[in-house]
């Protein structure tokens, strides 16, 4: 099977199993909470076989290079938040190359994300200082060009007037041929990947293009997928809370129904449950925006489907905005800097 049969096997098992899973959310939209048990089994979405022709001789490398694919494929299409995605992308592409390194676009300027293959030898940089670099978009490097022209580039290292730069501050020698991926999401420009090679190593260009492919569309699907991990959460939490506050009724001589009401019609509950949740699925990103002080520009996504969420039910947003700041911001309103606060 070639290359471009290949690539075009895995977009067919993709864009299937996003339409299966966006069915999904359709037909139980006007009965989701009754029903997200029936979510909790995604293994579906991630469950597929490969094309027999695709087991191809191990000698040859290719068939390694497919098993491989596969299981990146599998990791990412598992990873339950963004930095669990892009880290499972980050190794698998360096099984395609010598070094791969991430930008993400932020304002003006791209600004590195993590690395692969970087070994600090003879002047060069080692895997973590990619965080320390970014470069202006006024610059004219392979990297913006990649990003505002939405193409692939293969090829020599010093391409445009400012490559210069790059290879300057991975320092080290130049590579001899590299391989450069925009990357969307939601069909908007969000980063650029860097893969190159040297010292008469290939680059492994359409595997990958394929995990760069998986991930675009495993991003765009993440945020459904953690909205129906978080609905089936809550709902359990919720039922949770209503047996506690059941079996204190029966304590106090409340009705059973009287408590269920209070727990059904508790605005300040139901912003609890959600606010933990957020918690509970972004856990190292939380412990790096409260480390940063930036906890909202890492979860603004995440804070606006939240704030969506409890206002479908209540408009008093005193209540979720009190809590943000107690439970997601540890009583440290400042750690939610850039947020509208509508009632504090």
């Amino acid at each position: 099977m070639s290359n471009e049969n290949l690539k075009k096997v895995i977009e067919d098992i993709l864009n299937e199993k996003k339409k299966q899973i966006l069915d999904k959310i359709d037909s139980f939209k006007n009965n989701l909470i009754t029903q997200l048990d029936e979510f909790k089994q995604l293994d579906e979405f991630t469950n597929y076989s490969m094309p027999s022709e695709m087991n191809m001789n191990e000698a040859s490398g290719t068939g390694k290079h497919i098993e491989i694919l596969y299981e990146f494929i599998k990791k990412i299409s598992h990873s339950e938040d963004q930095k669990g995605l892009i880290s499972n992308l980050m190794e698998g592409l360096k099984n395609f190359c010598n070094r791969a390194a991430l930008f993400l676009i932020k304002d003006d300027k791209l600004i590195g994300w993590n690395g692969i293959g970087f070994t600090q030898k003879d002047g060069e940089i080692k895997n973590n200082d990619i965080k320390k670099i970014f470069f202006s978009l006024s610059a004219n490097t392979i990297l913006k060009q990649a990003i505002e022209k939405k193409r692939i580039y293969s090829g020599k290292p010093l391409s445009l007037a400012d490559d210069h730069l790059i290879y300057n501050r991975f320092g080290g020698s130049y590579p001899d041929k590299i391989f450069v991926v925009p990357f969307f999401v939601k069909g908007k420009p969000q980063a650029v990947i860097y893969t190159d090679a040297s010292d008469n190593q290939p680059i492994y260009e359409k595997e990958i293009e394929i995990l760069s492919i998986v991930s675009e569309m495993s991003l765009d699907l993440l945020p459904i997928k953690q909205k129906i991990f978080a609905r089936v959460q809550t709902k359990e939490y919720e039922e949770e809370e209503e047996t506690f506050v059941s079996e204190k009724a029966d304590d106090i001589n409340i009705h059973e129904e009287t408590a269920h009401s209070i727990s059904e019609n508790d605005p300040d509950r139901k912003a609890r449950v959600i606010i933990n949740d957020i918690i509970l699925y972004n856990e190292n990103v939380v412990e790096k925006g409260i480390q940063n002080r930036n906890l909202y520009n890492l979860l603004e996504d995440t804070i606006l489907q939240a704030k969506e969420e409890y206002l479908r039910k209540f408009s008093n947003l005193s209540f979720f905005e009190n809590n943000l700041i107690q439970i997601l911001g540890k009583g440290d309103k400042e750690l939610l800097r850039g947020y509208k606060f509508e009632t504090m």
